[in-house]
C-alpha cells in the first residue's frame, strides 16, 4: 500500500478585535502597526516561516477568528489566516465557526450567522457546494486525493445568547456522516475538525458544559470508520491525547489546539499562545503524526519554548510501541555504550517521535529513575542520553 503524507498548519482562536479602551482580549488587534514585528503575532510568524522555510499542504482553522462577535475582528482575523496560509504555500485552507464568530448578541443582524456567511473570500472553504452544505446542515466532508476532512460547525445552533452554551451535532448530522462514510473503502488520512471539544475538557478547571452534545457518539462513529485525528479549539489549552472509542478498542487522537493570539490564555490557563505544524503519514490504516509548536512571547515573537507555560515544542501521536517496549530498546542500545545521541535513538526507534506528551513524560521518568539522564526533556529533542550507572 502507498504511503499517504500530509503537512498541516493549525491556526485557532485568534480573538481578533480593534483596540478597546476597557482592555484587550487579544495580542492581535485590527488597528495595530506591524512594528515592532516581534510584538505582532502575524508579522512575527511570517518572519519565522521565511527563515525556517516552512510549508504545508493544508491550513486548518478551528474558529473564533474574532472576539464577542466583533465584525471588523472577524474580517481581519480571516484575512490574517489567509495571509499566513499563503506564506506557507498552503494548497488549501479550511475553517469552521467558533462561538465568538456567531452574532448571538445581534450586533449586526437578527440572524446569528449573517457575519459568518458574509465574510466570503472562500470562508470557510473554497467549494461552493461544500460551503452550502456546511451552512445548511452544520457539517460537511472535504475530499482530496490523500485526505478527507469532516468539518463540523459546532456553533450551528447558536441562535442567541441562551443557546450558545455548548456545541452540538444532531442525530441528523450523525446519520449524514454514517451514510457518507459507509461506502468509502480507502486509506486516506481522515481528520475531523470542530470548534468545541467533542468530550469534556475539564483540565485546569475550564468547565465541562460547553462540549459537543452527542460528542461521544460522534467519536464512536468516527472510530468505526478509522478516523485518525480530531482537532478542536475553544479551550485555549493545547492538549494531545487519545480517546478510546467503542469500535474494537480503536483510539482517535484528540488535539486541542490552544489559541493563536488570545491574551486571556494566561489569565484562565497560564498557557501561552501556540501555532502548530503537523506532519502525518499513513500506511495500511496506521496513521502516525508529529506536532511541531511555536510559542508567542510578547516582545520576543514566536519561539520554540520549553518552559511549563508552553505546549511541548515537539511531540506526536500514533506510536505502535508501548512505553515499556521503547524503554527496553533504549536500555539494550546502552549495552556497549554509556552515551547515545538522540538522533541515533530516534533512527532506531522511530515510534519515539510519535508518543503523546503524557507518554513521553512517562518514558522520561522511567529513564531517569534507572539512571539514564538526558541533557533535555525527551519532548525537547535532547542531544544525548547518558548512562549515569556506567563506570
Amino acid at each position: 500500500m502507498s504511503e499517504k503524507k500530509l503537512r498541516i498548519a493549525v491556526i485557532s482562536d485568534l480573538h481578533c478585535h480593534p483596540k478597546r479602551s476597557a482592555g484587550n482580549d487579544t495580542y492581535l488587534l485590527t488597528d495595530m502597526l506591524r512594528t515592532p514585528s516581534n510584538d505582532h503575532p502575524v508579522e512575527s510568524l511570517l518572519k519565522v516561516i521565511k527563515k525556517e522555510e516552512l510549508s504545508v499542504e493544508l491550513t486548518l482553522c478551528p474558529g473564533d477568528f474574532t472576539d464577542k462577535s466583533d465584525l471588523q475582528g472577524f474580517i481581519s482575523g480571516w484575512g490574517f489566516s489567509l495571509e499566513i496560509s499563503n506564506e506557507l504555500k498552503s494548497k488549501d485552507i479550511i475553517a469552521t465557526v467558533g462561538n465568538h464568530d456567531v452574532d448571538v448578541y445581534q450586533k449586526n443582524s437578527n440572524y446569528s450567522l449573517t457575519n459568518a456567511k458574509g465574510i466570503k473570500r472562500d470562508f470557510p472553504m473554497k467549494d461552493d457546494a461544500q460551503r452550502d452544505k456546511f451552512w445548511s446542515q452544520g457539517c460537511v466532508f472535504v475530499e482530496r486525493d490523500d485526505y478527507r476532512v469532516l468539518v463540523i460547525n459546532s456553533s450551528h445552533f447558536h441562535y442567541n445568547k441562551e443557546s450558545s452554551g455548548n456545541g452540538n451535532i444532531t442525530d441528523d448530522g450523525l446519520e449524514y456522516i454514517e451514510n457518507y462514510l459507509k461506502d468509502k473503502n480507502d486509506e486516506k488520512i481522515q481528520i475531523a475538525m470542530s470548534h468545541h471539544p467533542p468530550i469534556a475538557h475539564s483540565i485546569r478547571k475550564l468547565g465541562e458544559d460547553d462540549k459537543i452534545v452527542n460528542g461521544e457518539s460522534l467519536l464512536d462513529l468516527l472510530g468505526k470508520y478509522n478516523f485518525d485525528l480530531f482537532i478542536y479549539g475553544h479551550k485555549h489549552d493545547p492538549v494531545l491525547k487519545y480517546y478510546n472509542t467503542t469500535s474494537g478498542n480503536y483510539k482517535i487522537a484528540l488535539f486541542s489546539s490552544g489559541s493563536f493570539s488570545s491574551s486571556s490564555n494566561l489569565m484562565f490557563t497560564g498557557i501561552r499562545n501556540a501555532f502548530h505544524v503537523l506532519e502525518l503519514s499513513k500506511v495500511t490504516n496506521v496513521c502516525k503524526g508529529t506536532v511541531e509548536t511555536w510559542t508567542f512571547i510578547p516582545n520576543s515573537g514566536w519561539i520554540k519554548n520549553f518552559d511549563t507555560s508552553a505546549f511541548a515544542p515537539i511531540t506526536g501521536f500514533g506510536s505502535e510501541k508501548s512505553i515499556d517496549e521503547i524503554y527496553t530498546k533504549i536500555v539494550e542500545m546502552f549495552a556497549l555504550k554509556n552515551k547515545l545521541a538522540w538522533i541515533e535513538i530516534t533512527e532506531q526507534i522511530g515510534d519515539i517521535n510519535n508518543l503523546i506528551p503524557d507518554d513521553s513524560k512517562k518514558l522520561d521518568e522511567l529513564l531517569k529513575r534507572d539512571g539514564y539522564v538526558s541533557d533535555k526533556h525527551l519532548w525537547e529533542c535532547p542531544t544525548f542520553i547518558f548512562n549515569s550507572n556506567s563506570k
